[in-house]
């Protein structure tokens, strides 16, 4: 850590007296922070000099914080705030406590095909809630997963990665990471659609069954071009024990042409779920089931406000044009139409684990900490925590897995709230601000 981040520890940032840095990287650092003025405590990101002045990802930011900051769904980490203080843009989110999935793998290895398939379940859910929503992520890789001790998933970084510019991430010499799970239009001409996503997401199935991404170079280049020409690896082929019928998701997931992958994330995991044995697939569904009884079944308290008081609401911004919002149904459907006619597996063959409950909102000021992951990368004093199991990482992630479930079509569908919209300002508040 240089002096100049050593610095920032102990300051005021506005209202927020920075307490311990958690992680940093090209866009900027993230701390724990402490809101003198409401009293709790957050994580902040403070975005690099070279984001805050660049005016289109200003705007960028801006758009998408406000559109992510309406999402209410248990695995997307929530925005409670964003905006500039002294010229530096800032995103407020809740703390959580958990290690990013990337580390988890460098330290423990490929996890078990039932622990690989939960956390995607939860992913899925969380993209699918997103795309109803209009909103993509744009970068979903291990170092955006966050992982709890209790193997609950949470997607970190709405409203950041959307917001970056491929040109950017390569001038901050961070692509090479990134494009391991880029899917192949997104470095053509071709449309982007939030099937990019779903690409992404098989590349990180891929990484969980095999612990190493699909494609492997030392350059740029060639992983570009591995994404364009070579053929879609099969994970069987990679390391022993994992059940064949993985090959199929991995290459329906990350298909050379959009309209050939899966429809929805959740289509995704839950032809992950089908690709296990009937004993994986109860163990799949009990770690969901045991990851939700213990992080979403908390005492229920007040939701933090997401605007200075007497604030007037934005309106919510039209999604970008470029954007094709996917069919609705895995994040929308009712308890009654769970079911599709005519559908066969062991979706069916037997009543899943009971609906998860709808999320309690919680005050940050109750939250445990979180090690963030997107731009920054997790500070070498943030060690992984002690939960390795045998051949697995210990604990528990959520969403039955069964189609005869009622609360949606896959694993990680359940029923979503509109919220509030967030709304950006600037620190100190002008006087019509205040109440």
């Amino acid at each position: 850590m240089s002096d100049a981040q050593s610095s920032r520890v102990g300051s005021m940032f506005g209202p927020y007296h920075l307490k311990r840095l958690l992680g940093q990287g090209g866009m900027g650092e993230v701390y724990e922070a402490e809101h003198t003025v409401k009293e709790w405590t957050v994580a902040v990101k403070l975005m690099s000099d070279t984001f805050s002045k660049d005016p289109v990802f200003r705007e960028r930011m801006k758009r998408e914080a406000r559109i992510a900051g309406r999402l209410q769904e248990p695995h997307v980490v929530p925005i409670h705030d964003y905006g500039e203080i002294d010229g530096q843009m800032f995103l407020e989110m809740r703390l959580i406590e958990g290690t990013d999935l990337d580390s988890v793998l460098k330290r423990f290895g490929p996890l078990t095909p039932p622990r690989a398939v939960a956390v995607i379940t939860q992913i899925a859910s969380a993209l699918d809630a997103a795309h109803a929503a209009g909103v993509m992520h744009r970068d979903v890789k291990p170092q955006n997963i966050l992982i709890t001790r209790d193997d609950f998933a949470y997607l970190v970084d709405f409203g950041i990665a959307s917001a970056t510019t491929d040109e950017k991430l390569t001038q901050l010499g961070t692509a090479v990471g990134t494009w391991k799970y880029m899917a192949p239009e997104r470095f053509s001409s071709d449309e982007v659609t939030y099937r990019a996503d779903i690409y992404a997401l098989a590349c990180v199935l891929h990484e969980c069954l095999t612990g190493a991404p699909p494609y492997r170079a030392d350059s740029a280049s060639m992983l570009v071009t591995a994404h364009l020409m070579d053929p879609i690896p099969q994970p069987s082929a990679v390391r022993s024990g994992i059940p064949k019928a993985f090959d199929a998701v991995i290459a329906r997931g990350m298909a050379k042409k959009p309209e050939d992958r899966y429809a929805s994330a959740g289509d995704l995991a839950l032809a992950a779920h089908e690709a296990l044995s009937d004993p994986d697939q109860d163990h799949a569904a009990d770690i969901l089931r045991r990851s939700q009884e213990a992080t979403l079944q908390g005492p229920a308290t007040n939701a933090p406000l997401p605007t200075m008081p007497g604030t007037a609401m934005a309106p919510p911004p039209p999604p970008a044009p470029s954007f094709t919002p996917p069919r609705p149904a895995p994040v929308r459907q009712s308890p009654a139409s769970s079911a599709e006619p005519g559908s066969s597996g062991p979706m069916q063959r037997a009543a899943g684990p009971p609906a998860p409950p709808q999320p309690q909102q919680s005050s940050p000021a109750g939250q445990p900490a979180w090690v963030p992951t997107s731009g920054p990368v997790p500070s070498a004093n943030q060690p992984a925590p002690q939960y390795f199991q045998g051949g697995g990482w210990g604990g528990t992630p959520p969403g039955p897995p069964r189609r005869s479930s009622p609360v949606g079509r896959h694993p990680g569908a359940r029923r979503h709230q509109r919220v509030r919209p967030t709304r950006g300002r600037s620190w100190p508040p002008s006087p019509s601000c205040s109440s």
